[in-house]
């Protein structure tokens, strides 16, 4: 039988683990109260000078030397805030403080680390203050998709001709985050990427015809017609889509020509783009074979169809309303609810 006294023991233990636990918790809390309004005052302060040297342009040694000082997070939290702030001769500013303290020195060597979150972060920081550094440029072929992605972002400010070729080639990364990225960032490049892009349309197929496509369709530009027309013969439905999208951005007679035939595809996807396409570039001599569409067998396609007739004027209404009285049902209803849309619902 346990003694009386052991189980004293015991409990008195217990209860100074208990109490050891509770002094160990409000003692963390504490710390991590002051170790919080200490990173709060130093980031204002670093931020404050960060302005002052970024807004009057003045070289002021003492304020850089203050910067230099502070502990290396702290430099990094202000100066990532205040970069999304400044542009242009701000921007030129502020990298070169960032130099002045050594925090690009510190970017370029996380970059080169064996640790992807240290790669990451480098990325981040020199994409934030569009340092032309080629280390960045290495990283676009980085094994992380985050970094990839990272990457992407930055170059979308060094639109040179090695970095928008790298980025074509990322068209077709199998990551979907790296490939949005680098489509997001071709975008952001402008009209510096139709070329180098309509030739790469020339010669790619598949995911990383696909994604290029999805870029020319905002770019627009005629260049894109040829690729385009190639791409719609397509055996990738999604290619096939896409290349249609992008016809009815080019909207010329080729393209034109090319989606009347496109809606008679085997897959109704490309059908229904087909219509959408017809209908953005409101061709109006596509009337006939659009209402022919409002009896197709997919519902998609009866919609896109009657949106598009509707798009193109008064020949498209007066196909929709004779579609109304017509002996086929499925016409006859999406035609009317097409009629009692709202003109603002058909843009």
């Amino acid at each position: 039988m346990v003694s009386e006294n052991l189980l004293t023991i015991v409990m008195l233990i217990e209860i100074g683990l208990l109490v050891l636990a509770v002094g160990l918790f409000f003692l963390h809390g504490l710390w991590l109260f002051f170790a919080d309004r200490r990173l709060h005052r130093l980031t204002t302060v670093a931020r404050e000078s960060l302005a002052r040297l970024v807004t009057r342009g003045l070289v002021n040694v003492e304020e850089i030397q203050a910067l230099r000082e502070l502990p290396n997070d702290v430099q990094v939290v202000a100066f990532l805030e205040i970069s999304q702030t400044v542009t242009g001769t701000g921007k030129e500013r502020l990298r070169f403080v960032a130099q002045q303290v050594g925090l690009v020195d510190r970017a370029r060597k996380l970059c080169e680390s064996g640790r992807w979150t240290r790669r990451l972060r480098g990325a981040r920081i020199l994409s934030r203050l569009d340092a032309a550094d080629p280390l960045v440029q290495k990283l676009l072929a980085d094994p992380h998709p985050a970094v990839r992605a990272q990457a992407a972002e930055w170059a979308a400010a060094q639109p040179s001709a090695a970095v928008i070729s790298a980025m074509l080639v990322l068209l077709a990364d199998p990551a979907t985050q790296a490939r949005f990225a680098v489509q997001n960032a071709l975008l952001r490049m402008g009209g510096l990427v139709a070329g180098p892009l309509a030739e790469f349309l020339e010669t790619h197929s598949g995911r990383a015809a696909e994604a290029g496509l999805r870029v020319a369709e905002s770019l627009a530009e005629a260049s894109f017609g040829p690729p385009a027309l190639r791409h719609s013969r397509a055996e990738d439905v999604d290619v096939r889509v896409a290349a249609a999208n992008l016809l009815g951005a080019v909207a010329d007679a080729a393209a034109a020509e090319r989606l009347m035939q496109l809606l008679s595809d085997d897959e109704s996807r490309v059908r229904a783009t087909a219509a959408k396409s017809l209908g953005r570039m409101q061709y109006w001599q596509a009337g006939s074979q659009l209402a022919a569409r409002l009896r197709d067998s997919a519902w998609r396609v009866r919609k896109e169809a009657g949106l598009a007739l509707r798009a193109i004027g008064a020949p498209g209404i007066l196909f929709l309303r004779r579609a109304t009285k017509g002996d086929d049902r499925f016409a006859a209803d999406m035609a009317q609810q097409v009629l009692d849309l709202p003109a603002t619902a058909t843009g």
